[in-house]
């Protein structure tokens, strides 16, 4: 227990000359958070559409939750198309029949044409939105992970400067060591979970209760830790650590759906994205969001286990490295 103490006293500590990196980054994840809880209240929305016409505005489809409808006697310039002000227009021919231009995909122009007929289609191939609990998460996972590289830096620092092999030395605990290292990693995460808790006493909708985000930030900190620590004992330069990392971290992120729905084609490409981790954190979820959390549990498990798996390795690394040679 003291080796814990005075190990995480002293890495608070030597976060003081990061203070404004620390300040910067956590800011841009707390307007990542910010940003999907606005996203959500208008991802429902499929298009703002201007309806060219002079007939009376009583005869005519209305806006609904799905489609922001304008009615204008005048065709707006093509140029509101290209700033993407608008995303479509219609116009209604002589046979009744309404007629499309966007820049966007024939599709879109079907599914337009079908809402514009029935506000209430069902539409083919339209999957169930992501929730508000789901874009927060998704939006601020990859940051989180990358933040958790920055947070071992004082791990990283003492492995490099042959801190390490003085503390393994030491008549001290190896293991209070690490776990002073984990929960520090673990508290920057408190700002996030802090602004969860200001919105949902706002009043807005953050998705989940405060103990489930607790618990997703919690497997969330754990995978990032484990593979952070992973690299940073198999990597001696912990900067070249810290890049590659991160730049596993952005491309498995970004292709595991963190910030939107990632379609793929290729057989090879969609094996690879289910196995990715944050592919499986994310379906989890969403199985949370629909009420379905315990009959995919698989893939929680998943998650988990492969971080147990990376920090048993990163432990027996080290334990190889440093405890045994001495």
């Amino acid at each position: 227990m003291r080796t814990f103490t005075t190990t995480i006293t002293n890495i608070y500590e030597r976060t003081i000359p990061r203070i404004i990196t620390l300040i910067l980054l956590t800011a841009f994840i707390l307007a990542s958070m910010v940003l999907a809880v606005h996203l959500t209240e208008v991802q429902q929305v499929k298009g703002r559409i201007v309806l060219v016409t002079d007939k009376s505005a009583v005869t005519l489809p209305q806006s609904s939750a799905r489609l922001n409808i304008t009615v204008s006697p005048e065709k707006p310039p093509h140029s509101a198309l290209v700033e993407q002000k608008y995303d479509a227009y219609a116009t209604i021919g002589e046979n009744g029949e309404y007629q499309i231009e966007t820049l966007r995909s024939d599709s879109y122009k079907n599914m337009v044409l079908a809402l514009l007929k029935n506000p209430d289609a069902i539409l083919k191939d339209s999957k169930t939105a992501r929730g508000v609990g789901a874009n927060i998460i998704g939006f601020m996972m990859m940051f989180l992970l990358m933040e958790v590289f920055a947070n071992l830096f004082a791990f990283a620092d003492d492995k490099e400067q042959g801190q390490l092999r003085r503390i393994t030395a030491a008549p001290v605990s190896f293991g209070g060591y690490l776990a002073a290292h984990c929960v520090y990693c673990l508290s920057m995460f408190l700002p996030e979970y802090i602004l969860l808790i200001i919105l949902k006493y706002c009043g807005f909708d953050i998705g989940f209760t405060l103990l489930q985000y607790a618990g997703l930030l919690a497997v969330m900190g754990l995978f990032g830790i484990s593979f952070a620590l992973l690299l940073n004992t198999l990597i001696n330069k912990p900067d070249n650590a810290s890049m590659l990392g991160r730049s596993i971290i952005v491309l498995t992120s970004m292709l595991a759906g963190s910030f939107y729905l990632f379609t793929k084609k290729n057989i090879l490409l969609d094996l690879i994205i289910k196995v990715l981790p944050q592919k499986q954190f994310m379906n989890f979820v969403e199985y949370m969001e629909r009420g379905e959390a315990w009959q995919h549990s698989f893939s929680i498990i998943y998650v988990i286990a492969l971080s147990i798996v990376m920090f048993a390795v990163s432990c027996a690394v080290l334990q190889m490295k440093y405890i045994k040679r001495v």
